[in-house]
Formats: structure tokens, sequence, C-alpha cells
């Protein structure tokens, strides 16, 4: 063997050791990693979410009001009042109309109860919102086919914002009677 071909054998050695040095252990080596574990969400105040929804409308409209009250609490007060509300509810649910953290759990709250006043509460807040906030709103009266809000969504069809302008064309074509 000659000393050229003993230089070209270790150089092609090296390349293959160090390739196999950087290898990632095989699966048999490698230690299962565990999912991280979530705890339960509670709140401070008012418990854990089953004790929240398990609340009587009147205490759930009483966290929607409670300025000490977590965002958690109040979310999850507007889901039970989904189910258990009623027009009592109505006030406490359209002051969240305006707020970016609760406006969507408030719409939720509203959407399913069967009262002209959430009608009202609706159209009250496209005059106090904007933006993203606006389009839940435009988006809500949409789903509760609200006839009265017709004029109030063909002016916001020229609205500056195209999401905006967009939502209120949906809902016009949801809610306008046909021709």
């Amino acid at each position: 063997m000659s000393r050229h071909s003993l230089l070209l054998g270790a150089l092609l050695l090296v390349p293959t050791t160090l390739m196999n040095a950087q290898q990632p252990p095989s699966p048999a080596k490698r230690r299962p990693q565990r999912p991280a574990v979530v705890p339960p969400m509670v709140d401070e105040k008012y418990g854990a979410p089953a004790q929240i929804m398990a609340l009587p409308p009147v205490k759930l409209i009483a966290i929607l009001g409670d300025p000490d009250g977590s965002v958690y609490a109040k979310a999850k007060a507007c889901q039970r009042l989904a189910v258990v509300g009623g027009k009592s509810a109505v006030p406490a649910l359209a002051a969240l109309l305006t707020d970016p953290r609760l406006s969507h759990y408030a719409r939720i709250g509203l959407e399913p109860i069967p009262d002209p006043s959430v009608d009202e509460a609706l159209r009250g807040a496209l005059a106090k919102t904007k933006g993203k906030l606006l389009v839940g709103v435009i988006n809500s009266i949409a789903r509760r086919k609200d006839t009265k809000a017709v004029s109030a969504l063909a002016k916001l069809l020229h609205d500056p914002d195209p999401e905006v302008a967009s939502a209120a064309y949906a809902a016009l074509a949801r809610v306008r009677p046909a021709l």
C-alpha cells in the first residue's frame, strides 16, 4: 500500500466518522417527551368552569357587571347566558359589545335570546364599534335577520374598512327582504 492510497483512505474515512457523530440517536435511545400538562382554568373569585356554568342567570349577570371579575369568568358567564339568559341579561351583555376581549363572548350570549331588545342593542352597537368588533356586530345582526337594521347596514357598504363593507354587504344579502 502506498503512502498516497493510505492518505486518500484516511481522508475518505474522516467525513464518514464526522457524519456518524452528528447523527441523532436511534429511536430506541431517545427519551420519549411527555406532553406539557396544562392545569385546568380556575377563576380565583368564581371557581372552576363547572361552578360558573352552574350559577343561575342572576349571578351570571352579576359577574358581567363585576369590575373585579376576570375576563375568564365573564367569558364563561356569557357562554352560559347563551343557554339560560333572557331579556334581563341583554343590558349586561350589550355593555360588553365594545370590549375588545369580551365582545365575541357577549355576542355569543346575545344571539340566541329571543327578545327584540337584543336587536336594539346590536343596532346601537353599530355606532359604538369599529374594525373587527363592528364586523362581529354586523354578523350577529345578519344571524338574527334584523330587518330594522337594513338602512344602517346600507350606510356601512361605503365604509373605508373593506372588511366592514364586505360584512355589511353579506349581512344585507341575508337580512334584506326578497325583491
